[in-house]
């Protein structure tokens, strides 16, 4: 059994999480999460950060009133393209101005349509992110020399062994979580995400500690160093654990 670190602050948390996976697929642990976030809400900043769009994360909350009771300050979709007011949906314009430089997403879907790619379903879809089911690593490498030799400036992202993602350069999850501790002057150290696969890298670059929750994919499990805590519990238990170990929730 790990032992739990103690870390004092008095300084305001950003906790950014993925959801698919690592807050959700235990009810009951997301609740007893939920229960012990709100007893310290007003020295934590919440943001959902997934790789689905925003829209889609929306119809979670009404689906899980655990998470929709947590008031997420922000919500960050499409692999980092997309970040939204948490309560009012608003598009937060200075962060997704920033995207438009050097992305042609109508180019890339032609070329990738001209490679015979078979895309994600249109809802997975969105203006900064263009997404295909791939066969294997080999043909992900492949991918992505030909959008490099076509002079694309992207970001291509494989995960799940069958999953493609595209996007703007300068755009990623790891981008939003810098954007947002930034945009809300919060001090980097005080910057705990938590993930359960290849694509939450990204964000574990960004933040000055990470949480590894016990499901995760081997990928993620790989990472090492200081600013990681692999937990011993799955889903939404794993991820208060992590907290717990942190500093950012007190350990009982």
């Amino acid at each position: 059994m790990k032992m739990v670190k103690k870390i004092e602050s008095t300084s305001r948390w950003l906790f950014i999480s993925d959801l698919d996976d690592t807050l959700l697929g235990d009810d009951a642990a997301l609740r007893s999460l939920a229960r012990n976030l709100q007893k310290h809400r007003e020295k934590i900043v919440i943001v959902y950060n997934s790789s689905r769009p925003c829209e889609s994360i929306r119809k979670s909350l009404g689906d899980y009133p655990a998470l929709q009771e947590l008031s997420p300050e922000f919500i960050v979709g499409a692999l980092g393209t997309e970040i939204q007011d948490g309560s009012t949906g608003k598009p937060v314009s200075e962060y997704s101005h920033k995207l438009i430089d050097g992305w042609n997403r109508e180019k890339i879907a032609q070329l990738l349509e001209e490679l015979r790619l078979k895309p994600h379903p249109e809802e997975l879809q969105t203006p900064f992110k263009a997404s295909y089911y791939v066969q294997g690593n080999d043909q992900y490498l492949t991918i992505k020399e030909k959008l490099a030799d076509h002079g694309f400036r992207v970001k291509v992202i494989f995960s799940g062994g069958c999953n493609l993602d595209i996007i703007p350069h300068n755009s990623g999850k790891g981008s939003a979580v810098e954007f947002i501790w930034q945009y809300l002057i919060i001090d980097k150290d005080q910057v705990v995400v938590s993930g359960d696969s290849a694509n939450d890298i990204d964000m574990f670059t960004k933040a000055s500690k990470g949480i590894v929750v016990g499901n995760a994919d081997p990928e993620l499990k790989s990472l090492t160093g200081d600013k990681i805590y692999l937990a011993n519990a799955a889903y939404a238990a794993g991820v208060l654990e992590g907290l717990q170990y942190w500093g950012v929730i007190p350990s009982d």
